[in-house]
């Protein structure tokens, strides 16, 4: 099936769960931010703890995945589940942690977590759980895995391969795979968007692919780079793309992303940004790496109030679609400057009119 067809495909069953499929219309902008909501910190559970690159689902009940300390004053990553409820936090433990041996018994971290069919070992889930993982005490050897549950709330169960592996041929201290973004494309046959981050000695890449789930083992296809034009940095120069979340406006058909915008500063810490940018691109051009991503806008320390500003994602539904086709939310993650802004990183979230 080509790209074309998928993102028909696409259109079409998002539209289903979203009851009524409207013209697509093109981007319109983001209005003014709303003043930032503190949403959550680790220290509340962990002192000294660190909690980032959230993703979010709406509800009732709001739940916030991230990679998390899994222990007070340890760096080593969790994906822990928040939960949220009239903008109290009620709960906040580990929902998926390292594996006793292999090759995600390290970190585990970036947790993306989707409504859609699943199938392994002989048994049927309901959602998926797409995350970093690596074997050794480093931002490097990176892997992309999964995990499936019958309930937002867990238990998790990993499938025990990666489903994007680390390059064959490459020093096992690059970077790697990581960071994934997910959303639905059609929740009954099991298949879905998954994006993520490639990291191998040279510029970061962001790649896209289709992955169907629910035929006993996660199967990609349709690999592709994720079209760079239309990014840039805060000198006005291209841009490549990391740290990113993706969710889908089936009124628009549209991509939004949100990514940490470069360079990232020379006072410490200099590996996570000051800013991060909203962009749009039209469903075709997302699926067959064409066009140009619209500037939609941007969340800085102006706004924030903080010294760094990084690692965000968007509240979504459980399908990775906008919960209100009238706004947008960003929760982003904020730090301090070192020493220690490790233990200072925490949630906070804004929302735009569209």
């Amino acid at each position: 099936m080509n790209l074309r067809k998928r993102l028909v495909l696409a259109v079409m069953a998002i539209a289903v769960v979203s009851t009524v499929l409207v013209a697509p219309t093109a981007a319109s902008g983001l209005g003014t931010w709303s003043s930032p909501t503190f949403v959550y910190a680790a220290s509340s559970i962990q002192s000294p703890g660190y909690s980032y690159a959230a993703s979010a689902i709406d509800g009732t009940t709001e739940r916030y995945y991230t990679c998390h300390s899994r222990a007070s004053g340890d760096i080593r990553d969790h994906a822990f589940l928040t939960k949220r409820t009239g903008g109290i936090v009620t709960s906040s433990a580990s929902a998926l942690g390292p594996s006793s041996a292999g090759w995600d018994s390290y970190h585990l971290c970036d947790p993306s977590v989707i409504r859609v069919n699943a199938s392994y070992s002989g048994q049927s889930y309901s959602y998926a759980m797409f995350y970093l993982g690596n074997d050794q005490a480093c931002s490097c050897h990176n892997q992309v895995g999964v995990a499936y549950s019958n309930s937002l709330d867990g238990p998790w169960v990993r499938y025990p391969s990666p489903i994007v592996a680390f390059r064959t041929g490459e020093p096992t201290s690059d970077w790697g795979a990581g960071q994934p973004s997910a959303t639905t494309i059609d929740p009954t046959s099991g298949t879905a968007v998954l994006t993520w981050t490639e990291g191998y000695g040279g510029p970061n890449v962001g790649k896209m692919a289709m992955v169907d789930l629910d035929g006993g083992a996660p199967v990609l296809s349709g690999i592709h780079d994720i079209t760079t034009a239309g990014l840039v940095d805060a000198n006005g120069n291209p841009d490549d793309l990391n740290n990113f979340d993706i969710v889908y406006s089936p009124q628009r058909d549209r991509f939004y992303m949100v990514r940490e915008r470069h360079p990232y500063p020379t006072s410490s810490p200099n590996y996570i940004s000051t800013a991060v940018q909203i962009l749009s691109l039209p469903g075709s051009d997302m699926w067959n790496s064409t066009g140009t991503w619209t500037v939609e806008g941007s969340i800085d320390g102006s706004l924030s109030g903080a010294a760094r500003t990084h690692n965000p994602g968007f509240l979504r539904t459980q399908y990775g679609t906008l919960p209100n086709e009238s706004e947008i939310t960003v929760v982003y993650t904020t730090s301090t400057l070192d020493p220690d802004s490790l233990w200072s990183y925490a949630l906070s979230r804004v929302t735009a009119p569209l």
